[in-house]
């Protein structure tokens, strides 16, 4: 069949990367991916895809399994294909966190028991079995849309320091990393892709450690790490420290100097000027606060000293206490540093998405290649999803879909997948304009499809 969807015009980008057929066969996969609606298994795929499907189900099985897939190349023309998001004078920011995605078996590489972030709360810790995924995101705005959108760029899988004693499967990795340092590994490889751009990495509580905060600022020991600055939690009684006193010529030199009051300190202090503005909220808001900021020295023992700015937030006749985030970078100021968190919840939202429209938890492999590939690579496809939806879409508010219960005012993902989904159907449409199309393949066309609709996306010259 000729291609004629600007989707996978798209994703044929990546294929000087890839042998013939093996990018024939992750073609299919694709299309199957975008028009499943459960599962999304290499079967299920197949299924959703038997248009396309020339070859026998194991030639497809064999993609993830044992194609050669040079996973850091399609992740840098992925990279290349999101920053045409980002504008070029831009700093590009980055948001990393880890999400588990549940799987059991016995002989499915790299399961361990994990914390479960939705079963778990603040007085209850909730365990459960399967894959740590510890993923690093671009952040964009798209015109069309309030909130930001993380776009998974590079996923890895987080092992447990001892492995499960009922686990059969052989050990994944032989030396064990923490998520912080998968993510500084992480992020640089992604900072010598684009040599002459500043990054601003986002995490959560979970990643402010020392040992990340040495890595990345102004004073990094790597050069290619000192245009990327840290924004993330940081703890109420976090200690910092005044700078050094002057060498007497004795002894040790001094690496701190007099401790400064905590932030749980300074917020609760009378006499502690706030400052009221008005930040970028979470879901696309604008929200009045209260913010103060102190600059300092964050010390541990091991540790060189890093110069931190922290701010600490309150929301006025809000529930919440105050909250306190800092940046190695202490030229930020208090407002960049509270809007580049919000922003961070992006990635938050991405993972919902990826279970509910993508079916990240219904992958059923367990060799070491496809489980390595095979969730990277989904979460990859929503990045390409959007950033076809962006640029390829002429009228993204035609897609809002709604309903006489729920009004929508701006575009989800569940209306950029609706519209992947018509942009394939009619590649199959298309290709045979004389014989009349069996129901069976059109039955993925959403509700309300019209002429105006089908007009919306650009068609390749």
């Amino acid at each position: 069949m000729d291609t004629v969807s600007t989707l996978l015009g798209v994703f044929a980008g990546c294929a000087p990367v890839l042998t013939g057929p093996t990018f024939r066969n992750l073609a299919v996969l694709v299309r199957g991916a975008i028009l499943a609606a459960g599962s999304r298994t290499v079967t299920a795929c197949l299924v959703a895809a038997w248009p396309w499907v020339g070859k026998h189900w194991s030639a497809y099985e064999n993609v993830g399994r044992r194609a050669r897939l040079p996973m850091l190349l399609l992740a840098r023309w992925l990279f290349r294909l999101i920053l045409l998001l980002v504008p070029k004078k831009a700093v590009i920011e980055l948001a990393t966190d880890d999400t588990l995605a549940r799987r059991f078996g016995l002989h499915v590489v790299g399961i361990g028991m994990h914390r479960d972030a939705v079963a778990s709360s603040h007085g209850r810790h909730a365990v459960s079995p399967g894959h740590k995924w510890v993923t690093l995101a671009v952040v964009v705005t798209l015109p069309f849309c309030p909130r930001p959108f993380a776009l998974p760029l590079l996923s890895v899988l987080y092992c447990t320091r001892k492995q499960a004693k009922r686990n059969r499967a052989r050990r994944l990795y032989r030396a064990h990393r923490t998520p912080p340092e998968l993510a500084l590994l992480m992020v640089r490889i992604v900072v010598r892709w684009a040599p002459q751009r500043r990054f601003r990495l986002l995490g959560d509580g979970g990643y402010a450690t020392h040992e990340l905060a040495e890595a990345l600022g102004p004073a990094s020991p790597r050069e290619t790490l000192r245009r990327v600055c840290l924004v993330s939690r940081f703890p109420m009684k976090g200690a910092t420290y005044a700078p050094p006193p002057p060498y007497a010529g004795r002894g040790r030199r001094p690496i701190k100097g007099a401790k400064l009051p905590t932030p749980q300190e300074v917020a609760a202090d009378p006499a502690t000027a706030w400052t009221r503005m008005r930040v970028r909220w979470y879901g696309g808001t604008r929200k009045k606060v209260l913010a103060c900021s102190r600059t300092g020295l964050w010390y541990r023992g091991g540790c060189p000293a890093t110069p931190v700015r922290w701010v600490v937030v309150r929301v006025p006749g809000s529930q919440r206490g105050d909250e306190a985030f800092f940046t190695t970078d202490v030229a930020m100021s208090p407002k960049a540093i509270i809007e580049s968190f919000v922003r961070r919840w992006g990635i938050e939202t991405t993972f919902q998405e990826a279970r509910a429209y993508l079916g990240m938890e219904t992958l059923r492999n367990r060799t070491p290649n496809a489980v390595r590939r095979s969730v990277p690579m989904l979460l990859a496809l929503y990045s390409v999803l959007v950033v076809w939806f962006a640029r390829h879409v002429r009228h993204p508010e035609a897609w809002v879909r709604r309903t006489p219960w729920y009004r929508k005012r701006h575009v989800t993902f569940s209306d950029m997948l609706a519209a992947a989904r018509e942009d394939i159907l009619r590649e199959l449409i298309s290709s045979r304009p004389g014989a009349e199309a069996p129901r069976q393949k059109i039955n993925g066309l959403p509700a309300g499809h019209d002429r105006a609709r089908h007009s919306a996306i650009r068609q390749p010259a």
